[in-house]
């Protein structure tokens, strides 16, 4: 798939005679719809002679997020939930991520509007990158009567202190356009297919990688709500997804 498109953007990008005209030599980006995952990221594309381009994208990815609105027991709707009769015991959680990633691509621009890289293109990139991820996990000392307490069985009821390691990489095909003005500025929009591939390596005090993973897992999915990039870090697969986004750019 990724190869028959690259051929056949290379195929409508030669139906022209001559080479387009060369707007720019490099340009350099920056991502938009990155920094809503804490996530900064930094292209260069480079011009070749042609229709043919390489860019490098490199990413630094730091965020600090924390809340004090969750609980880890709550009524027991359900007779495998763990509860606390009175009233929910609650949780302050402070996580810290840090990471990097490094993308190169490979890009044949067809139906140019005034030249190279003014126009519409496709892409195919390779990607790898690590983040990690240190979750602190605050509960309250409370008195009560612990005859009226009842947790499901396998429910884990100390804090779950954590370390996560995440090893990333990937490969996919884009298909997108570039808009450049005569004065050097762009936006660049794409959107495609990838493979990815994800390993996770969990460190917690007193535990196995394995149960560690079992623990903070179950913690997770039933008390806390992982939006954006934490619900990637923690339960993204290994499989097929897609890589897109948004760019501001300088030619120069």
């Amino acid at each position: 798939m990724a190869a028959g498109l690259f051929m056949a953007s290379a195929t409508f990008a030669q139906t022209t005679e001559e080479a387009p005209t060369m707007m720019a030599q490099g340009m350099v980006k920056l991502n938009l719809t990155d920094f809503a995952f804490g996530k900064y990221s930094m292209s260069y594309e480079r011009m070749f002679d042609g229709w043919t381009t390489a860019e490098l994208t490199v990413s630094g990815i730091g965020l600090t997020s924390q809340s004090s609105a969750y609980s880890i027991a709550r009524p027991a709707y359900d007779p495998l939930d763990s509860y606390y009769i009175d009233y929910p015991i609650p949780a302050d959680v402070e996580a810290v991520y840090s990471g990097w990633e490094v993308t190169l691509a490979a890009r044949k621009y067809g139906w140019v509007d005034q030249g190279i890289p003014d126009g519409f293109y496709a892409s195919v990139f390779g990607t790898v990158g690590g983040v990690s991820v240190t979750m602190d996990e605050r509960i309250p000392v409370l008195d009560f009567d612990p005859d009226t307490v009842d947790w499901a069985l396998d429910a884990f009821v100390d804090e779950i202190d954590h370390t996560l390691d995440v090893k990333r990489w990937g490969f996919g095909v884009t298909l997108g356009y570039q808009m450049l003005a005569a004065n050097g500025l762009g936006v660049d929009a794409y959107i495609g297919p990838m493979f990815r591939g994800i390993t996770r390596t969990y460190d917690m005090p007193g535990q196995s990688a394995a149960d560690a993973e079992r623990i903070v897992e179950q913690r997770l999915n039933n008390y806390y709500f992982l939006p954006g990039m934490n619900q990637a870090i923690y339960f993204a697969n290994t499989g097929p997804w897609f890589a897109g986004g948004i760019r501001v750019s300088m030619a120069f």
